[in-house]
């Protein structure tokens, strides 16, 4: 029986995207090609892997065992190329970095543009994330760095390395021409508004969302912070948004704080890594310019 590496890449990557499109679109293939690979790994064992009477690419019971069974196997394959690299020279030959798109993006942008040395040949990879799907791809992917808003306990913590980031604040915020704005804020009367949310981005959220965090009836659901502070200036609905986003439209009154019993909440973001699997010098350099850029932060 002849399976190959590429197949299993295939399998992952549809899992965990959700759709062939979605993964020949992150494993840089048409979705031809995986579609080949799939075929080609059913033939070979014989049974059907993903349920095709639907719509959406979901597993058989054999696909769920299979697809299980291959992240070891391809996570042995990436330390077998990892250890290799780094015992040729030093570099990783690709270093993936997944990222809470809550996280300001400029120290991060910073750190990509390191990679853009022609002398540096690590190929650096970056995803961004949300919530609980940041830690999905970080230990799935799975990525080498990751970048968190932090844990809800420190047993979630056991077998990270973690070294702390400056604090993140969202604020509660409407539009001056919400109609929530200039009043107070009880729970009874943002009931009848919709409240704008980052959807999570983890696989076992994409058909049921995770509930608001303010249990409001009336929910949008958004993709990512920017098209969230356009619906905020837009008073489509309120919603909590991180401050660097939003600093220049507080400023200018574009947006305002509500008047709620609370208003503001505080992450203590991390960086994490895996305990026992060392960075070669292409992670230390991201880590590096991350941290430096941190440390210079006010």
């Amino acid at each position: 029986m002849d399976i190959t590496i590429e197949q299993l890449l295939a399998l992952d990557a549809i899992a965990r995207t959700g759709s062939f499109a979605g993964a020949a679109a992150e494993l840089y293939k048409v979705p031809s090609a995986v579609s080949y690979n799939i075929q080609g790994l059913e033939d070979a064992l014989g049974v059907p892997i993903f349920n095709r009477r639907r719509r959406k690419s979901v597993l058989t019971s054999n696909g769920r065992r299979l697809l299980e069974a291959s992240r070891a196997v391809l996570e042995q394959a990436r330390n077998l190329e990892r250890i290799a690299s780094v015992m040729r020279d030093g570099w990783e030959s690709e270093l993936h970095v997944v990222v809470d798109g809550a996280m300001p993006m400029a120290a991060i942008t910073r750190s990509v543009r390191r990679f853009s040395d022609p002398e540096i040949p690590t190929r650096l990879r970056v995803d961004v994330a949300y919530q609980d799907g940041v830690m999905e791809r970080f230990d799935n992917a799975p990525a080498d760095i990751a970048l968190m808003l932090g844990f809800d306990s420190e047993e979630e913590a056991e077998g990270y390395e973690r070294h702390a980031l400056p604090d993140l604040d969202l604020l509660l915020v409407a539009s001056p021409e919400h109609p929530l704005a200039g009043q107070v804020v009880t729970s009874q009367l943002r009931a009848d508004h919709a409240e704008l949310v980052v959807r999570d981005s983890s696989s076992r959220f994409s058909l049921e969302p995770k509930e608001s965090f303010m249990g409001s009836r009336n929910v949008v659901y958004l993709s990512d912070f920017y098209s969230k502070r356009v619906a905020l200036l837009d008073a489509a609905g309120y919603g909590w948004i991180p401050q660097h986003f939003i600093e220049e439209d507080l400023a200018r009154e574009r947006l305002q704080l509500l008047d709620a019993p609370a208003n503001s909440w505080t992450y203590s973001p991390q960086i994490l890594t895996h305990r026992g699997r060392s960075l070669g010098r292409g992670g230390q350099l991201f880590l590096e310019t991350l941290m430096s850029d941190a440390d210079e932060a006010p």
